[in-house]
């Protein structure tokens, strides 16, 4: 398993934190000291407040103080989570695979609590809460663990409720000269001005700030670009953010306006720098500098994930951003170049991870832009485009072990769904046993409309007029301005990028001028928009596609038609279509895709009551895990599925499966179980007469007694499966034999025969034109020979022969070296062996000494 930390691990030190918390918090001592009181006697707490308030920069200033505890701080931020959303993200922080390999992680509540219980990690969730997802979590998840949550509204719940209000006018007077930083001279009555302008409120007064100490102008400069109103209360936040972004005018500062413009058309208002520069089609370095700007200007806030930075706005600034774009007509066409970016941005670093399975930087890249590539297929779907969904879903399958490994199993699950007919990816939550829970009221506990205004729409509601007379007319050229950064990546779209016609999805199979009779049903299918047809249809092209050897193409079908018979929930066309996802993945050793599909299946079939399903693809399950190395879970399939095959009376299946079982025993260390597993499959094989499988169990015995240092045990077993391979005319196994005669009798200290052994095994190699095989024979012959100086002439035919098909194999050529050095060492001394012929004679007269 590659070596990383999730960006949803428990923070251990503040730079972790997904926010990064101020340097000074003014104001708030005696909150903070009321709310670590509580949190220490792990009692939970509920922070609320309006929208800029300061609550997530005092939630972030108790998690920095936490960060050094043991347990850590497990901060997660999000809108409206579900249940199964938070403990999947538990899951992912603990790296947990009980909940990260679970189709369905809303169910392990207790999994989650006891990690949280073992670890003892303050827990922190901040954003947009669901009251019942929150109060289910508290009950169902919390047990004696320090709980912070913030949320705008106050609710009701097994908490303690802490509001948070405005500051004091001397509290804002002292942020704003902490924040200034004397880059300016300061008088107490300019700050008194601003700060009461700004309602005291602690996000605007920080924007004004920071506007101040980057252009060092002065505070009634400031004031005096703060948009007059006339008798319409306006959030001073929005006042504050009217007056910093006009200010990004002219010059390079179009550019920077561009950026933001470009983060407030994302899905969730954050994305890493590299993200951000594909959608602008700006090269990275540039844009690193411009969002460096906006964090100096307090526009922006910057963290790391994996090591890298990762850029995200205040909900203000993103309410703001969309409310400006959408007035200037703006917003729809630069999030389809975000959707376009989402979907190149998921397509190269999952081609990355396929390529270099080792490398952890694909991983960390798809990881850090999880959060939009759902919000991008989410936003999709909500515009009834689910070909978005059906793109991504499986392009994340096929890369590596991105989704096992890093625990998004849950999360491709709802892209499927997203791609099917239901158009929400995150199902409704249903609580398996209600909690009362009550949102109070704004009248009951609302601060005073001029000094923290409510949420979103009031933000929206009050500012539309404003935000059209100032800035109308600039937001075209801006928007203009940004296509034509993007000019030379739109003319590549038609190959990376969904085509808006009308028609684009009627035609999937590229040039179809001539489609074969399977594909028209296909075409057909979709165009009369019968989703049974499509699946059906689609299945049976993958099924011929699979039987063509076309098994990449046989994959992306088979998922198209699964997609198909969820959004249908037909349980009997989602087990076929997992099954022969599982068949093809392994094949195509995708194993980390196959062991995704077959857990699935397993599941599925068990719930239908479907034994033999389940059966095959626990078989699926057990060699995926085998392929991957992971003995002891393919050893659990295994022999699940040997129960299956036992109670169905299914001799044949119950043979295959003691025979892999027995691989496995023998991976896992256990030799004698690996021997009794074979010997039981030997019997099976031996009534069903199939030979060929007698002998290939036989030749796994040889293997086992080899382990166990019982090479005349060993070399009898082979011996009989080599027989038995010449006399089934299998090549392949013949060679395997052959080659594992040789190495039996080497360690007997048989030399002889260990040699004449290898030269048949080149023979065969030879026979069958397998460029590899003799390579690897050659070198394993040759390193026989020249122990001997007598044979180094023969060694040295044998080895130049090889160099002919693999000239840069570095086994042979330090066998030519070697050989080479001792000739010249050993000059006339030695009357050396020679043969008559080629390297391929010498191969096939050992062959005719049977």
């Amino acid at each position: 398993m590659a070596d990383f930390t999730p960006h949803e691990a428990p923070a251990t030190d503040a730079l972790s934190l997904p926010l990064v918390p101020p340097v000074k918090l003014i104001g708030r001592d005696d909150t903070l000291r009321s709310i670590y009181g509580n949190l220490r006697e792990a009692k939970p707490v509920l922070l609320y407040g309006a929208p800029g308030i300061g609550k997530s920069a005092l939630a972030a200033t108790l998690a920095s103080a936490y960060t050094d505890l043991a347990g850590g701080v497990l901060y997660l931020t999000g809108r409206n989570n579900t249940l199964a959303d938070l403990i999947a993200r538990i899951g992912r922080a603990y790296r947990n695979n009980d909940i990260t390999l679970s189709d369905a992680p809303g169910n392990l509540t207790s999994t989650a609590a006891d990690l949280l219980a073992n670890n003892r990690p303050l827990v922190v969730l901040d954003g947009l809460l669901n009251p019942q997802v929150t109060a289910d979590f508290m009950q169902r998840c919390i047990r004696n663990v320090p709980v912070l949550l913030v949320n705008e509204a106050e609710i009701s719940g097994p908490w303690q409720n802490q509001r948070l209000g405005k500051l004091e006018p001397a509290h804002a007077q002292a942020m704003l000269k902490h924040l200034i930083d004397q880059s300016v001279e300061t008088g107490d009555s300019d700050l008194d001005m601003l700060a009461g302008t700004l309602g005291y409120t602690p996000f605007a007064l920080s924007v004004a700030a920071h506007w101040i100490k980057v252009t060092r102008q002065p505070i009634s400069t400031f004031i005096e670009q703060i948009p007059k109103t006339t008798g319409t209360e306006v959030s001073p936040s929005l006042l504050a953010l009217t007056a910093s972004f006009r200010s990004l005018t002219g010059g390079a500062n179009n550019a920077l306006q561009g950026l933001l413009l470009v983060l407030g058309a994302t899905f969730t208002g954050g994305a890493s720098a590299e993200m951000i520069a594909m959608i602008a089609g700006a090269p990275i370095e540039a844009i690193n500098n411009a969002l460096g700007m906006l964090v100096q200007r307090g526009l922006l806030e910057r963290s790391q994930r994996y090591g890298q930075p990762y850029y995200r706005l205040h909900e203000i600034t993103y309410t703001f951003l969309q409310t400006w774009l959408r007035g200037s007509k703006g917003l729809e066409s630069l999030q389809g170049k975000v959707r376009n970016a989402v979907l190149a941005y998921t397509k190269k670093y999952s081609e990355n991870a396929r390529a270099n399975p080792t490398d952890t930087i694909p991983g960390d890249r798809l990881a850090t832009e999880m959060d939009l590539i759902l919000a991008a297929a989410q936003w999709a779907a909500d515009s009834g485009d689910r070909d978005v969904a059906n793109q991504l879903a499986p392009t994340l399958m096929t890369a590596g072990s991105f989704i096992s490994e890093r625990g998004y199993t849950y999360e491709v699950l709802l892209l499927r769904r997203l791609g099917s007919t239901s158009t929400s990816a995150f199902p409704a939550y249903e609580s398996l046993s209600p909690l009362p829970v009550v949102v109070k009221s704004d009248s009951a506990s609302a601060p005073q409309a001029n000094d923290e205004p409510g949420g979103d729409e009031d933000l929206i509601d009050d500012s539309d007029d404003l935000i059209e007379d100032e800035f109308d007319d600039e937001g075209e050229e801006d928007i203009i301005e940004l296509e034509e950064l993007d000019d030379a990546e739109d003319d590549e779209e038609d190959d990376n990028n969904l085509d808006d016609e009308e028609d684009s999805g009627l035609i999937p199979f590229g040039d179809a001028e001539s489609p074969d009779p399977q594909r028209l049903n296909v075409i057909r299918a979709k165009q009369s928009g019968d989703r049974r047809e499509q699946a059906e249809s689609l299945s049976a092209l993958a099924k011929t596609q699979a039987g063509e050897g076309k098994q990449t193409e046989a994959i992306s079908s088979y998922s198209e038609a699964l997609i198909l018979y969820e959004g249908l929930n037909d349980t009997p066309g989602m087990l076929a279509s997992l099954e022969a996802l599982s068949s093809l993945t392994l094949a195509t050793e995708n194993s980390q895709a196959t062991v995704l599909y077959a857990t699935r299946g397993v599941h599925l079939a068990r719930d239908a009551g479907s034994d033999f399903a389940r059966m095959n693809l626990l078989i699926s399950l057990g060699d995926a895990r085998q392929q991957l190395g992971e003995s002891e879970d393919a050893l659990r399939a295994y022999e699940s599925a040997l129960e299956l095959a036992r109670s169905e009376e299914n001799a044949e299946k119950e043979a295959s499966i003691l025979y892999k079982l027995g691989y496995a025993q023998l991976d896992d260390g256990n030799s004698n179980e690996a021997i009794d597993a074979w010997e039981k499959a030997l019997t099976l094989y031996k009534q069903q007469e199939n030979r060929a499988q007698e002998g290939k169990t036989i030749g796994g015995i040889g293997t086992a007694n080899g382990e166990l240092g019982r090479w005349a045990e060993a070399i009898g077993y082979y011996g009989s499966a080599l027989h038995i391979a010449r006399e089934v005319k299998d090549q392949d196994e013949e060679f395997l034999e052959l080659t594992n005669l040789a190495y039996a009798h080497v360690q007997a200290n048989q030399l002889g025969q260990a040699v004449l052994r290898y030269r048949q095994a080149l023979h065969s190699a030879y026979t069958m034109n397998d460029k590899e095989a003799v390579v690897s024979v050659t070198v394993d012959l040759a390193r026989l020979l020249v122990e001997s100086p007598r044979h180094l002439s023969i060694a040295e035919l044998i080895v130049n022969s090889a160099l002919e098909l693999d000239s840069a194999d570095r086994d042979l050529r330090r066998l030519k070296e070697r050989i080479e050095d001792e000739k010249e060492a050993f000059g006339e001394d030695i009357e050396y062996k020679t043969i008559k012929g080629t390297a391929r004679d010498y191969a096939a007269n050992a062959a005719a000494m049977e």
